[in-house]
Formats: C-alpha cells, sequence, structure tokens
C-alpha cells in the first residue's frame, strides 16, 4: 500500500481490545513504509502525546473510542493538524456520523486525498465536546457502565437496563437568550451530531458543520413508554412530541440541574451547576473520508 505523504501519527488506546489492537498493530507494521505509532498508557495521554508531537504530523489518527477522539481533538482544536478515526471502542458515535470504518486501506486513500471538514467544537463549562453530551438518564448510564469491568454493547445494554428501574427524573432550568425553559427532564442533551454511537439517534437532524449545536429535552414520562422511545431512538426516527423538542443554538445558554452526573461525548463527569453551554470560536478539521452521514456546510 502506498503510503500518504502527510505525516500520519496513530494514536493506540490500548483498552479497545486486546486481539483486535494486535492485528491492528500488526497491519500498521506491514505498511509500505511503516507509519508512526504510539500506543497510550494512563488517561489523557491521549491528548499528552498530541501535544507532544504537535510540531512532527500533519494527521493524528485516534484509534480507539469517543473518548480518544475528544482527547485527541481537544488538543487540536483551532490549528490546522487534522484528526482521523479508525473506530475501536463501544459506541463510537463521532467516527459513524463522518463515516470512518476499520477498513485501513479506505483511511489512508482518505488522508491521502487530503480533503478536510471542519467540525464545530462545542464547550461545557469549558470542556470540549465534539458529539454529544447530557444529563440525566444517560448520564446516569455513563457513570454505570464506567464502573463495570469490560467495554462493548452488552455491557452498555446491562447499564441501561440498571439504570431505568432506579432512575429520578432531573430538575433543570435552561437559561437561553430570548428565554427560560424549566421542568422536569428524562434527559437534557447537547447534541454536535446525531447519535450517541451503536446508531441511537437522538438528534436525527444534527450537523456539525452547521455552526450550531442542537438542545435535546425529553421531557419525564412513564416507564411504559421506555420501550417505544429506544426503539425510536434506534431506528433514527425520534421526532418532536410533548415529550421531546429539539432547539437549534447558535448562542450560549446556562444550565441549572438537580443532578451533577453528566457525560461528555460518553465520558462521564460530574459538573456543579450552573453549566454554560456554547460554541467555540475555533474548529477541529476532519479527514473528509467522502462517507459522512450529513450534509456538509
Amino acid at each position: 500500500m502506498k503510503r500518504t505523504k502527510a505525516k500520519t501519527l496513530f494514536i493506540v488506546n490500548p483498552n479497545a481490545g486486546q486481539q483486535k489492537i494486535q492485528k491492528l498493530l500488526f497491519q500498521l507494521e506491514n505498511l509500505d513504509p511503516p507509519v508512526a505509532v504510539q500506543i497510550t498508557k494512563y488517561p489523557k495521554h491521549a491528548a499528552q502525546i498530541v501535544g507532544e508531537q504537535f510540531d512532527n504530523f500533519d494527521v493524528f489518527v485516534a484509534v480507539g473510542g469517543d473518548g480518544t477522539v475528544n482527547e485527541m481533538a481537544s488538543a487540536l482544536v483551532g490549528s490546522t493538524k487534522k484528526l482521523a478515526v479508525l473506530p475501536f471502542g463501544s459506541g463510537n458515535g463521532f467516527a459513524r456520523e463522518f463515516g470512518f470504518s476499520r477498513n485501513l486501506p479506505h483511511l489512508m486513500t482518505a488522508i491521502e486525498h487530503g480533503k478536510t471538514m471542519s467540525s464545530d467544537v462545542m464547550l461545557v463549562n469549558g470542556y470540549v465536546s465534539m458529539h454529544i453530551s447530557g444529563v440525566g438518564y444517560d448520564g446516569s448510564v455513563a457513570h454505570d457502565f464506567h464502573k463495570l469491568k469490560g467495554r462493548g454493547f452488552r455491557n452498555y445494554l446491562i447499564s441501561t437496563m440498571r439504570v431505568i428501574w432506579r432512575f429520578v427524573p432531573i430538575e433543570a432550568s435552561i437559561e437561553l437568550e430570548n428565554e427560560t425553559i424549566n421542568g422536569r427532564f428524562f434527559m437534557v442533551n447537547l447534541a454536535n451530531t446525531a447519535q450517541f454511537g451503536y446508531g441511537a439517534q437522538i438528534a436525527p437532524q444534527a450537523n456539525p458543520t452547521d455552526g450550531r449545536f442542537d438542545l435535546v429535552m425529553v421531557r419525564a414520562f412513564p416507564i411504559s413508554l421506555f420501550p417505544l422511545f429506544s426503539l425510536k431512538l434506534f431506528l433514527g426516527r425520534l421526532k418532536p412530541s410533548k415529550h421531546v423538542q429539539y432547539l437549534p443554538c447558535k448562542n450560549a445558554l446556562i444550565m441549572r440541574t438537580s443532578s451533577d452526573k453528566f457525560h461528555i461525548d460518553g465520558e462521564p463527569i460530574l459538573i456543579e451547576s450552573p453549566v454554560k453551554i456554547e460554541l467555540s470560536p475555533y474548529k477541529v478539521l476532519v479527514v473528509d473520508t467522502g462517507k459522512a452521514k450529513f450534509m456538509r456546510h
């Protein structure tokens, strides 16, 4: 396989699955000539590696899940360096939306072509969020999922079922530019892309290149409606209703909630109110695979 002229560094999260990663490392070693590879050793190491190697490479490839993507993107915001993904995580929401797959030859071809998309960047109390963040039910699931040994859809499903039976809807007050929305919510999401991962689309119309993010408010509903809600979520058929409201936002908002259990791009984090959500004035350049699920703006 002919190597791209761009200097490319693969940053590998080994926790994404040992056997799969070993197979990938073998593939990388057999590229002609071999690409540069570094393996993370502890949390936030991916961002540190990007910082250390920033001047030495043009393209940084995140090999892992949404957490690895988030770490690396945080170090690339506002720069001319490019981000690419080989999805080896659990949900892989960001990768799915941008059309990245585990097909290494396709990725190398996309890098060689050199085309990019400018992805919007959300800031949640200053924390970079590249695709979806939130509080409420999904925040509680992220915290529960983090406690389990191992990742994958099976454990994710276990967490969703464990949490739903003990979940108490949150109280929230959301201050927008021209109004304040108060209520009792199942969850409140901040969506730069359409899906959490696994194909679960919370904001089907979200587009990470349109200069805005979608505020998704899911009001509390009877637990008997949870199976139908989940089905619509995974079929991409969630629409505005008396329980679901979408508001496209270009300006900052302030949110106060009864829960501090947030997730940022799927990673659990505790954030005390008030929480400021805004778009960063800077973007992240993402390698264009030609297979993105949204229309480029």
